[in-house]
């Protein structure tokens, strides 16, 4: 099973309600680049978060290195019962999904009909 490996933006970008902890802030509990401090006795909402990249890892076609989100500035979440996907796009870059790999991934999706909504800040908004 594939592991994050060190990224940890989703504990900076995601809310984590069990903590009261808001979007775009760095996790108490977290060591930037390592992981969980608490990982043992972590909250449930991150014990069953998987961010699509990290769920293609195992898959046949793996999501590139580029849209990583410690890399891409970029966490891809599913909504709706994995229909629709959610781009939590880290404020201090917030054209990050328009660029490069992640851009080219948008038009992608975008081509297949799959409904995106951005989520950046206090903006939320279709993509």
């Amino acid at each position: 099973m594939p592991s994050c490996d060190g990224c940890t933006a989703c504990c900076k970008m995601l809310k984590i309600r069990e903590l009261n902890k808001p979007g775009n802030t760095w996790c108490p509990h977290c060591k930037i680049g390592a992981g969980c401090t608490i990982y043992d006795s972590r909250p449930e909402s991150c014990r069953v978060y998987e961010c699509i990249w990290l769920q293609t890892q195992a898959g046949a076609k793996p999501m590139p290195l580029e849209l990583r989100p410690d890399r891409s500035h970029v966490v891809i979440g599913a909504t709706n019962q994995g229909e629709d996907l959610v781009l939590y796009v880290s404020p201090d870059r917030p054209d990050a999904w328009k660029h490069g790999a992640f851009g080219r991934f948008v038009a992608t999706m975008k081509a297949r009909g799959v409904a995106m909504v951005l989520s950046c800040g206090d903006v939320t908004k279709a993509v």
